[in-house]
């Protein structure tokens, strides 16, 4: 008789429950605390944007998996994509639908498992994710970007940023925490000093590029574009980049080296596209 082995799934889906009760008490103070504040992580944003912003066009249908309180859904939407948002918590997507109806935009937003996308096949031109990929518990690694695949049109995109785990074998500390800190041993994020007053912890889990392109590959996707995201500021000390001349320079630095090997492959992030080759 054949054993089945239920408890991977069973971590699975406590890890989803957790994920979902943290972002839910979270959502309304989340935009408070990500980005942090200082010339280094507005740095580390609009690398982020530009990326992002690079890869999508005007009326493309582009699906943001994690959209969170839609730090990339809206602007998005506001550079004329037609956008679907997908999150675990439904207070996130809230947060994003008062933003949206502020600046007269619209996205169609959805309550859902990245790992079960409620969408039809060769639905989507891209689909995004952003600092939510960590998130997935890793029995789930495969089945995600098996469903990014699924959906995606061929010819399209998968466009990500995720935390750098190739950085972390060198550097297991949080650069530019102030409030939200990575605990790389625990495999967790910890969420510190909410309105609530309780530390709130969630399932975290970095990449490495290895290890993506292994799983575009499984998924039968094609990494074409891997860029570091703070390649130099991640390894300089704080007393350093306070000095605004030093920043500047450093700034210019990995806007230019940000695409070049090694420098991309040891960026505390990673920003990353892979493509669905057509048929």
């Amino acid at each position: 008789m054949t054993v089945i082995d239920n408890a991977p799934t069973q971590i699975a889906e406590a890890q989803k429950v957790q994920v979902r009760s943290v972002y839910q008490e979270i959502a309304a103070e989340y935009d408070e605390r990500i980005p942090g504040e200082g010339p280094t992580d507005e740095g580390f944003t609009q690398s982020e944007h530009d990326f992002v912003l690079s890869k999508v066009r005007a009326g493309q249908k582009v699906l943001d998996i994690g959209c969170g309180t839609g730090r990339f859904t809206v602007p998005m939407a506001a550079a004329g994509a037609q956008v679907t948002g997908l999150d675990i918590s439904r207070a996130m997507l809230d947060v994003t639908e008062g933003k949206l109806a502020a600046r007269g935009l619209s996205a169609d937003l959805h309550e859902g498992d990245m790992a079960n996308l409620p969408f039809e096949d060769d639905s989507f031109d891209v689909v995004t994710s952003m600092l939510a990929l960590m998130h997935i518990p890793l029995e789930d690694r495969e089945r995600v970007f098996a469903e990014v695949s699924r959906v995606l049109r061929p010819g399209g995109r998968f466009v990500i940023g995720v935390k750098n785990g190739l950085f972390e074998q060198f550097f297991k500390g949080d650069r530019f925490a102030a409030v939200d800190i990575t605990d790389v041993e625990g495999k967790q994020l910890l969420f510190t000093g909410t309105r609530g007053g309780n530390d709130l912890t969630a399932p975290w889990y970095s990449f490495t590029p290895h290890e993506l392109k292994a799983l575009f590959a499984a998924s039968g996707l094609v990494m074409t574009h891997l860029r570091g995201n703070s390649t130099i500021s991640a390894w300089l000390a704080d007393e350093v980049l306070a000095d605004s001349g030093v920043a500047g320079v450093v700034r210019a630095l990995e806007k230019n080296l940000g695409d070049v090997p090694p420098f991309n492959y040891l960026g505390y992030h990673i920003l990353v596209e892979a493509v669905k080759p057509g048929r």
